[in-house]
């Protein structure tokens, strides 16, 4: 019996340990490592939102990332954007495979153009609001036909505007300047009121002017500075100093907003762009309007303090369009005299010589072009041949501009 109960137990230990591992002798299973953690997402600039553009065709998706894919609805459920209208882009990101919305800060994302961005935390769902347009558009504008003209006295310099475009019938005033950028630089000791032509306007302010009212009437803006958002530029952080990113502005010429005449297209519109076939003779004249016997009084506001032709012991601006009778052949006001205007072009001692074509300005250089004379001015600054030029970040008291689009 004793032999019999020993042999049970050691058969019955034998079995237990058979269900046992030894840490010593066991050889570990392989197993399949777990999957590292998505990665929270990190690229919080949404791009390919477009802001609202009057009569354009709203954007359904955005531009895709290595991150996230997305699409986009639009309050309103607009078929074209419309002028007076603020538009909400309400946009649905999806993260790719190995990113995740999880980690992502409340209100991190951010969306060109808008004034408010909103998301939750840890969502995908962003809300950018879009400012309205302007009901209608704040400037007169007039039209300018394509033409050609001998722009200097070398009969072979011959200049050609290739296509129409329209040209603002004043020079931009200190409330219009206000109503765009939210701020009048005008030295009131130089002006007599806000519906002079505005000035302390360098040519940094001009082309933000030309961006930030186009946006505001929903049209395609024309200048590009590299790092600036002109939907939420403010006139405080426009360069006041050189600034080499401003100077290197570019301009798409097909696009539908404001931007500044060239050289060209303002002593074009000066003459008159009268005449058929070529205008030879326009470059002559001694003040925009001219028929070479009416009075440059009529037409100009020049020659304060200097004893000229209507001058006065006041040295300052006047109201836009003050010489009621003083528009030149296509209804321009002011293009001699009150303030000289800022125009695209970079400015060289000389033109190219022979035949241009849509000419704008040197590839390069120190100052812009300024034309047309100002309330400073004697006759002669008033001319339609004569040219001014200026430091890009110069703010005089007497120089403005006005503005052209398609």
């Amino acid at each position: 019996m004793h032999r019999k109960f020993l042999g049970l137990f050691i058969v019955i230990a034998a079995l237990v340990c058979m269900g046992c591992k030894s840490p010593v002798a066991d050889t570990p299973a392989t197993e399949t490592p777990a999957p590292a953690s998505d990665k929270a997402i990190t690229l919080l600039a949404i791009t390919g939102v477009v802001a609202p553009v009057r009569g354009a065709t709203p954007v359904t998706t955005i531009t895709e990332t290595a991150q996230y894919t997305g699409t986009i609805t639009w309050s309103g459920s607009p078929a074209t954007f419309t002028a007076s209208t603020p538009y909400t882009a309400t946009i649905a990101l999806t993260a790719k495979a190995g990113w995740t919305l999880n980690g992502v800060a409340v209100n991190s994302f951010t969306v060109a153009g808008a004034t408010t961005v909103t998301n939750a935390v840890n969502s995908g769902t962003v809300a950018a609001v879009f400012p309205a347009t302007f009901a209608a558009p704040i400037l007169t504008m007039v039209t300018v036909p394509a033409g050609s003209f001998q722009r200097d006295s070398t009969s072979t310099n011959i200049s050609t505007i290739s296509a129409a475009f329209r040209m603002s019938e004043k020079e931009i005033t200190r409330a219009q300047f206000a109503a765009v950028m939210g701020s009048d630089p005008s030295n009131e000791t130089y002006s007599g009121g806000t519906t002079d032509p505005v000035q302390k306007t360098n040519w940094y302010h001009a082309i933000a002017f030309c961006n930030k009212l186009s946006i505001k009437e929903g049209l395609s803006p024309v200048y590009t500075v590299t790092g600036v958002d002109f939907n939420s530029l403010t006139f405080a952080a426009i360069p006041t100093v050189v600034d080499f990113t401003w100077n290197a502005a570019t301009a798409n010429w097909t696009n539908t907003g404001y931007r500044l005449p060239t050289e060209m297209e303002w002593m074009w519109a000066a003459m008159g762009a009268s005449g058929s076939g070529t205008n030879t003779t326009g470059y002559l004249k001694a003040f925009a309007g001219s028929t070479g016997s009416n009075a440059i009084g009529n037409y100009a506001v020049f020659g304060y303090g200097l004893g000229q032709i209507g001058a006065t012991t006041t040295q300052r601006s006047n109201p836009v369009g003050s010489k009621t009778t003083g528009a030149n052949e296509l209804g321009l006001y002011d293009m001699s005299g009150n303030v000289s205007e800022w125009t695209w072009d970079w400015y060289a001692a000389a033109y190219p010589t022979g035949a241009q074509t849509d000419y704008r300005g040197a590839a390069s250089g120190t100052d812009r072009v300024v034309r047309g004379g100002s309330w400073g001015n004697g006759a002669l600054g008033c001319t339609v041949a004569n040219r001014g030029y200026c430091y890009l970040c110069n703010q005089n008291n007497d120089i403005g501009f006005r503005v052209v689009c398609p």
